[in-house]
């Protein structure tokens, strides 16, 4: 066996292969902090290896290994098959019963947890006004946009927390395509939100974002 030890979303993630070189990566480990899981995913013809994989989660390490399946279902553009069983994300418990496509009716379930935030509020708190925007792609290219923006308020509360979560944040919307997507089929960006600092304008937040921000 062949083993490698990598970070993965600040995580330790533990990796393992086969001798054989034919069954591809059989196990994991991730130690970090994520949510309880346990369920099993059965292959696609996506997949190079036919292997259903199990992955059970215990909150600071998630274990997953797998065993050669033969029986696969058209991928249909999901790179994932069939899966069974349950994760928590963030508030929410996800319960999978069969293959997803990302549409409406897929055999998923999320059911909110009684201890989650719930979202009690959403302020608009200025007018529109437009700014210049600039955004430098990787390629060197400088694309000179118009950025109009408002600052938003939205206010969470926990029923067992005696206070609330308020973000801050400016919601912007740009007059033409930004970013490295640019003209792709996939399309760039035509707007998105920022979140503030205290005691920052909304158009000190802009500038900010126009210096940190990338566009993938």
């Amino acid at each position: 066996m062949r083993f490698r030890l990598e970070m993965e979303r600040r995580s330790l993630l533990l990796r393992c292969w086969s001798s054989d070189y034919r069954q591809g990566e059989i196990a994991y480990a991730v130690f970090g902090l994520r949510g309880l899981r346990a369920d099993i995913e059965f292959p696609s013809d996506w997949h190079e290896h036919r292997r259903a994989w199990v992955r059970i989660g215990f909150g600071v390490v998630t274990v997953a290994f797998s065993f050669p399946w033969s029986k696969v279902v058209p991928d249909d553009g999901q790179c994932s098959g069939p899966t069974y069983g349950f994760y928590f994300f963030n508030d929410s418990l996800v319960l999978e019963y069969g293959k997803t496509h990302g549409r409406r009716g897929d055999p998923q379930k999320h059911i909110r947890m009684p201890w989650g935030w719930r979202h009690i509020e959403h302020r608009t708190e200025t007018e529109p006004r437009t700014y210049s925007y600039q955004y430098e792609r990787e390629s060197g290219e400088i694309q000179k946009r118009q950025a109009t923006i408002h600052k938003e308020t939205r206010v969470w509360w926990r029923p067992w927390l005696p206070w609330k979560k308020i973000v801050r944040a400016i919601n912007v919307d740009f007059n033409e395509e930004v970013g490295e997507r640019t003209g792709s089929w996939k399309g760039g960006v035509m707007g998105c939100s920022y979140s503030m600092l205290p005691h920052e304008s909304p158009l000190e937040c802009l500038r900010r974002m126009e210096r940190e921000r990338r566009f993938k």
